[in-house]
């Protein structure tokens, strides 16, 4: 359906995404995971067509076959909401403020499906019921600040799925919002994507998350994909060495446990993300890596077995 090739976002000499090749099929689940500035939203934004003015996207982004990269925004809207749809981060700020959110989730349907105003308010009020928004002709006319962080969320999902999209990115969908209410829409979200045979690309910090929603799994580091493979074969057994350390940073009952009556420290990845351009040119964990070889900082690895990374030349 949706086919990234060497898939490139800059800002003049920085790669926030470098050369970023993966498929999307129908029905796919795959979760995308990383710390901050790993290049995980500007991915989502870049399958959209939604980058920001001043990035430079290259590579391929095929849709169906056709060309995406450098198409006008003529032709983005084309597939926007009815091909490819989008769950914003934070609901509060996506939304409208001074607009109904009923009035929201109803403007696609009108401009994209040429719904009526009423036959958009019958659609709308059946997706708020779809999502498991509680009393929905209440709700329909009800402003953001009316309803709570939960509701705001499922507004966004109602939104995105207004038009029936083959594909859904959902961009940290569950940020803000409390354990209970996250794992609620973490599971929403993988039902809805089996029911409709939709597919799904979940971008999150939350690994858990990642494990109940998805199936495929992406690691990004510094705008590369690091590692991929199945979501619970990365899980249980990563390869590269940024994925261990995220794993290892969870918390756990094993690695939270008491030694000599006090809790021991949560192991942490030493250091931060580098700025886009202080990144290494070689592999961009270089620098943080607890394993790193001398060539790591200046020849970037080649994806062996579903991992980048210098340490797995030695397997093949």
């Amino acid at each position: 359906m949706i086919e990234a090739r060497n898939l490139t976002v800059a800002f003049g000499a920085g790669q926030a995404v470098r050369d970023v090749s993966f498929q999307v099929r129908p029905g796919d689940r795959i979760g995308v995971v990383g710390e901050s500035g790993c290049g995980k939203t500007m991915l989502g934004l870049a399958m959209i067509g939604m980058t920001p003015d001043a990035a430079q996207v290259s590579g391929s982004l095929l849709l169906d076959g056709t060309e995406m990269v450098g198409a006008s925004e003529k032709a983005w809207q084309a597939q926007r909401a009815r091909r490819v749809a989008m769950i914003f981060q934070e609901p509060m700020a996506a939304l409208n403020p001074i607009k109904r959110v009923g009035d929201t989730v109803m403007e696609p349907l009108m401009i994209h499906l040429g719904l009526s105003r009423e036959q958009a308010r019958d659609r709308a009020l059946s997706l708020f019921e779809e999502v498991g928004i509680p009393e929905p002709e209440a709700r329909l006319r009800q402003f953001p600040h009316e309803i709570s962080g939960g509701q705001r969320q499922r507004v966004l999902i109602a939104l995105a799925l207004s038009c029936d999209p083959e594909l859904l990115i959902a961009d940290e969908p569950t940020t803000a919002l409390d354990a209970n209410v996250a794992l609620r829409i973490t599971d929403l979200l993988a039902r809805l994507a089996r029911d409709r045979t939709m597919a799904l690309l979940f971008i999150s910090h939350d690994l858990a998350a990642v494990a109940r929603a998805t199936e495929d799994m992406l690691v990004m580091y510094g705008g590369d994909i690091v590692e991929r493979g199945k979501t619970a074969a990365v899980l249980s057994e990563p390869k590269h060495p940024y994925t261990q350390g995220l794993l290892s940073a969870r918390p756990s009952p094993a690695n939270m446990r008491e030694i000599d009556g006090r809790r021991k420290r949560l192991p942490t990845i030493p250091g931060a993300v580098p700025p886009l351009a202080s990144l290494p040119a070689g592999c961009r964990f270089a620098g943080r890596c607890p394993v790193e070889l001398p060539k790591c900082a200046t020849r970037k690895p080649t994806e062996r077995k579903g991992t980048a990374c210098h340490l797995m030349e030695a397997d093949t």
